[in-house]
């Protein structure tokens, strides 16, 4: 597999993982703690994020510059 193909993959995962958890009715999990232990949903979908605008940062760097055209009707 090429590394453009793992980069696509990861962010593939990683667009599943945030769609999964703002599928919860109350529009995601609270943090919390027990028993000593934190459970912070709110930082790991933060982190969710950051690591998605990483990953289409690093996919655009590998697919290299595209031409795109635009038709303008006026």
């Amino acid at each position: 597999m090429s590394d453009l193909e793992n980069l696509l993959t990861r962010r593939s995962n990683v667009i599943a993982e945030l769609a999964a958890m703002h599928s919860a009715a109350s529009g995601g999990k609270p943090s919390y703690s027990i028993d000593g232990q934190e459970v912070d949903h709110v930082a790991y979908r933060k982190s969710l994020y950051e690591e998605l605008a990483q990953l289409n940062q690093q996919i655009a760097i590998l697919q290299g510059p595209c031409e795109g055209q635009s038709l303008g009707v006026t």
